[in-house]
Parts: C-alpha cells; sequence; structure tokens
C-alpha cells in the first residue's frame, strides 16, 4: 500500500523513507493533501484566465468582422483575376499566354483562399456556442 500511494503522489525517489507507520500516514497524508492543493491552485487559474461571457462575445464578433474582410478581399481577388484573364484573352490582338496563365493561376488561388475563409468561418461558427453556454440556455 505505502508503495501504491507514492507511487501514485509521485512524492520521491525512495532514498529517504519513514520507517514506522505513524510517519508513512503522515507522508501520505501531506502527499495526498498537496496533490489536492494543486489541483485546487490550477482550477483556480483555469478559471482566471478563462474568458467571461461577455469577452467571448467580443472575441467571436472580432473574429467574425475579419473573417469577413478577408472574404470580401478574396471575392474582390477573383472578381479582379476574371476581369485580367478576359482582358488578356478577349481585347488584345494578340494573346500572351504566360500572362493568362499567371492570372488563370492567381484565380484559382483567389478561389482556394474563399474556401479558407469559409471554413474558418464554420469552425468560428462551431465554437461560438459552448456545452457551458448551452446549458445556460433555457428552454421556453
Amino acid at each position: 500500500m505505502w508503495m501504491i500511494s507514492i507511487t501514485f503522489l509521485s512524492v520521491g525517489y525512495g532514498d529517504i523513507v519513514p520507517n514506522t507507520y505513524c510517519g508513512r500516514t503522515i507522508a501520505i497524508a501531506v502527499g495526498c493533501m498537496g496533490a489536492g492543493i494543486t489541483a485546487l491552485i490550477v482550477a483556480i487559474l483555469s478559471k482566471k484566465l478563462e474568458l467571461s461571457r461577455a469577452e467571448k462575445h467580443v472575441h467571436f464578433f472580432m473574429m467574425d468582422t475579419q473573417l469577413s474582410k478577408r472574404l470580401k478581399n478574396a471575392a474582390a481577388n477573383v472578381l479582379r483575376e476574371t476581369w485580367l484573364i478576359y482582358k488578356y484573352t478577349k481585347l488584345v490582338n494578340k494573346i500572351d499566354a504566360g500572362k493568362v496563365r499567371a492570372h488563370q493561376r492567381k484565380f484559382l488561388q483567389a478561389i482556394h483562399s474563399i474556401r479558407d475563409i469559409k471554413s474558418d468561418q464554420d469552425k468560428a461558427d462551431d465554437e461560438k456556442f459552448s456545452f457551458d453556454d448551452m446549458a445556460k440556455v433555457k428552454c421556453g
């Protein structure tokens, strides 16, 4: 029993051990109290570092605003590259394949960035409501 409790509590290497049952009982009690106090400290620190409900709301609002700006910029890039592809294929006498390919590549990159941004928005929407917030919602 002594070896199990000392191993569980991780309080020593076994080089110095109490010889009496009273000493062992005190060592186990002190080890349990140390583990309990450590758990309390971790719980208190995590509670203090956790964002409040209002702070979470502001954080997600700012994330949503940032993602919306990125989405608008990516959509503008798609439109710009579409126009440039049209310009270099239809409005010129001699088609420059290098420019067309470059703009097609940028066009595909812009579409890919839109998909990434929409994926980030979906993830943000999923993270917006945690289980704690859902438990606080009253069914009415």
